[in-house]
């Protein structure tokens, strides 16, 4: 199928918390796994995120755990040392970010999406990489690898971009049609070999895939208050952050309702405090 790169979104589809998504937008999520779209958030809404952002990745949210840490390094790195900033569940830990302005309209954008079932938020993040890190990498990967095994996987994960997203500081990148793959691909920790026989999730919480010969990498830059949607499967990541600016994005899935309750049941949150067994859950 013909691939949406510059889709004509932005301001006038929006009607209230309402965001018209076309079909053709729809039947590139389900075939190539992503979408982007342009303007989604006002300035005025995404200035009512910006402080609470900044409270959480300068680590003046209390109590987090592991919930606070850097996705490109290893857990127990102290915070000055962090590259990837990573923030998990804000809206757990303060109920004042609960259905925000985001969480509005992202709802109705994954309403549009999924027509065969009942989505709702599964887990949310901030994640910012600091300025001229080049190794503040998220290492390519799919979604669905980090998490435990359900009957229904479908999922939209949201990255807005508080910051413009760019090459320079390391826009989200991904491989379409990788979502359509048979098998998900094989994970392993971030600095394991090849042939790692075990995901200790407990020391390395980044995994990371081999890539394909035949894989084709496109870039997706967005600019502040627009986003990207992709799927569980897609094989994504981004690179490290050249510019001298921080890039700042907020993370948003969905997931079916009832898959979000057989994750709980597993005692999944998507916390990194879980206590999980994952040789008896994963894929």
């Amino acid at each position: 199928m013909k691939r949406v790169t510059n889709p004509d979104s932005g301001k006038h589809r929006r009607n209230g918390l309402n965001y018209l998504i076309t079909p053709e937008e729809i039947e590139q999520f389900h075939e190539l796994g992503y979408i982007v779209l342009n303007d989604v958030l006002t300035e005025a809404e995404m200035i009512s995120i910006d402080p609470w952002f900044d409270h959480f990745v300068m680590g003046k949210e209390p109590g987090m755990g592991r919930d606070f840490c850097d996705m490109s390094q290893p857990y127990g790195t102290p915070f000055e040392d962090f590259k990837l900033v990573n923030a998990m569940l804000p809206s757990k830990y303060r109920p004042e970010l609960q259905n925000n302005i985001f969480h509005q309209i992202s709802q109705n954008i994954a309403n549009q999406l999924y027509r065969t079932g009942k989505a709702a938020m599964d887990y949310e993040q901030f994640l910012a990489k600091k300025p001229s890190k080049a190794d503040a990498e998220f290492a390519m990967h799919q979604d669905l690898g980090y998490w435990p095994k359900t009957e229904n996987t479908w999922t939209a994960t949201f990255s807005l971009a508080l910051t413009d997203s760019d090459l320079e500081n390391g826009c989200l990148q991904a491989v379409p049609g990788s979502n359509k793959e048979a098998q998900l691909r094989s994970h392993r920790p971030k600095g394991a070999s090849a042939d790692a026989a075990s995901v200790n999730r407990d020391e390395s919480h980044t995994l990371v895939i081999d890539m394909k010969p035949t894989d084709e990498i496109i870039y997706l830059p967005v600019k502040r208050g627009s986003l990207t949607i992709h799927d569980e499967r897609i094989v994504h990541g981004s690179a490290g952050n050249m510019a001298d600016n921080w890039r700042k994005t907020y993370v948003v899935a969905y997931r079916d309702v009832n898959t979000i309750a057989q994750e709980r049941a597993m005692g999944f949150t998507h916390s990194h405090n879980d206590d999980v067994n994952w040789d008896e859950i994963v894929h």
